[in-house]
């Protein structure tokens, strides 16, 4: 008997695009591009938008409606392609996604919009996570690492992309180019999806009778995602608690809920930190909570606190994001004892980082604080990419595509909770209008400091994961007498 099919040596990058699988891999490639562009050029395109078709009032909505249509579309992931299997599923996901951009493109007025972003969010999310869900079915364990990493380059690629392309488009003062950019490339990404999505993966095991469609769980799932989002609108920490306690409470009886269903959006045991997904899910939560807070008020800190040209807000958060990309791909090719190592390390210089940066946010160490969050994305990527990788191959049978999915879902709820709660502690903490370099500092220093501990405890899930997941190799002898 040999070792574990996880302790076996990577594959090269070139199998990615060998027997048949460059396609593929193009597909999962172009579904995070199209998903990850159209969250992030929002952002630079808004000021243009709201003086065209007005609407400023809802300013941060389509923004929202995108994140909150996301999750829930990530979430129903697994039920989707249950019911249609694994080649309309992800067609349908595409098809909606270039439909929901061609509305945003024609929206009249804000509120036409809003409801287009949510159409795409809920598209989009549903494409990510059939995206994850191919990585699972097309890809062993050899090749996961692999393909994990270049999906996170893509995403980076984005990042950096995503903003250039809305401020072509809103220095020329049409916002609507960039939906009509990118529509046709969505309508021919479908149109290969469903030639090329091999048949056999709707005839899998897991796929077995087509159950009914979880109307009541997603509504409850989205109305606690709207209860997160109606933090941001209101200036009261009476109510503001009162929304984040309801929004806690509705996603929770909303996983409690699932564990008992038929037609689970969650794997089992999402929630326990006894079995490794749980760990991998807590982990992921918690990760995305504690970088959102960060990243959320990095600008507002060196504009405000560091007098940072607005030109250059974001430097430190694309130090963080090109850091992590550079982890992932350096170690996606370790296994057995150094994937260990990185799986081991990686969060300990994360939790680290984090630390550092909470430590020197308002201090004039602007070249100590890039080097903090290079050494934060270093560590996420590091132990971030073993630790999908290994969760995917350790799903249950038949919960492959519903665990893949959930990947992207957590870690969307775990942004939208995370940009909540560093609200409500930012506001306690003296935050004002914004404008006091002093009170600014002081909150977003409470915010950093809180944020230590969800980061701390990720870092302690990794460790435990480590030790029920990632077996250690035994010796040659060992082996060889069995």
């Amino acid at each position: 008997m040999g070792v574990a099919s996880g302790e076996a040596a990577k594959g090269d990058w070139s199998e990615l695009f060998r027997d048949g699988r460059g396609l593929y891999s193009a597909l999962i490639i172009g579904g995070i591009a199209m998903h990850a562009t159209q969250m992030l050029v929002i952002a630079i395109i808004m000021p243009t938008v709201v003086s065209d078709i007005g609407g400023a009032a809802y300013y941060t909505w389509a923004a929202m409606l995108y994140t909150m249509g996301s999750i829930v579309g990530s979430s129903s992931t697994g039920v989707i392609w249950s019911r249609f299997g694994a080649r309309k599923g992800y067609t349908l996901g595409a098809s909606i996604l270039a439909l929901g951009t061609i509305g945003c493109a024609l929206a009249p007025d804000m509120l036409s919009l809003i409801a287009a972003r949510g159409i795409q969010g809920w598209a989009g999310g549903l494409v990510s996570g059939g995206g994850t869900a191919l990585i699972a079915s097309l890809y062993d364990a050899r090749l996961r690492t692999r393909i994990l990493a270049i999906s996170q380059g893509t995403f980076t690629c984005c990042h950096l992309g995503g903003p250039v392309v809305g401020g072509i488009f809103a220095a020329m003062h049409w916002w609507r180019g960039s939906f009509w950019l990118m529509a046709p490339f969505m309508i021919a990404f479908a149109i290969i999806a469903m030639i090329k999505i091999p048949a056999r993966l709707d005839t899998e095991a897991e796929r077995g009778a087509i159950p009914p469609f979880p109307f009541f769980r997603l509504t409850m799932l989205a109305s606690g995602v709207c209860a997160v989002a109606a933090i941001g609108t209101i200036n009261n920490g009476l109510w503001e608690s009162f929304c984040l306690i309801l929004a806690v409470a509705l996603v929770a009886a909303t996983f409690r809920l699932d564990r008992e269903a038929g037609n689970r959006l969650f794997p089992s045991h999402a929630l326990s930190f006894r079995v490794p997904i749980g760990l991998c899910l807590w982990t992921l939560t918690l990760h995305a909570m504690a970088q959102t807070s960060l990243t959320l008020f990095l600008p507002l800190l060196l504009q405000v606190v560091h007098g940072v040209s607005p030109v250059f807000v974001n430097f430190v958060t694309i130090v963080i994001s090109f850091s992590w990309t550079v982890g992932t791909v350096a170690v996606s090719g370790w296994s057995g004892a150094r994937e260990r190592l990185a799986l081991a390390f990686g969060p300990l210089l994360a939790f680290t980082a984090f630390v550092g940066i909470t430590l020197v946010a308002t201090q004039p160490q602007l070249a100590l604080l890039t080097v903090a969050a290079a050494a934060l994305g270093l560590g996420i990527g590091m132990y971030n990419v073993h630790l999908v990788a290994r969760t995917l191959d350790r799903a249950p049978a038949g919960e492959q595509r519903t665990t893949a999915a959930a990947l992207n879902s957590v870690r969307s709820l775990g942004t939208a909770f995370g940009a909540a709660i560093a609200g409500v502690i930012a506001n306690a903490a003296g935050l004002g209008d914004a404008t006091d370099p002093v009170a600014v500092g002081h909150a977003v220093s409470i915010v950093y400091a809180s944020c230590c501990i969800p980061f701390g405890v990720a870092a302690i899930c990794v460790l435990r994961f480590i030790r029920i997941a990632v077996p250690r190799e035994r010796s040659v002898e060992a082996v060889a007498g069995e």
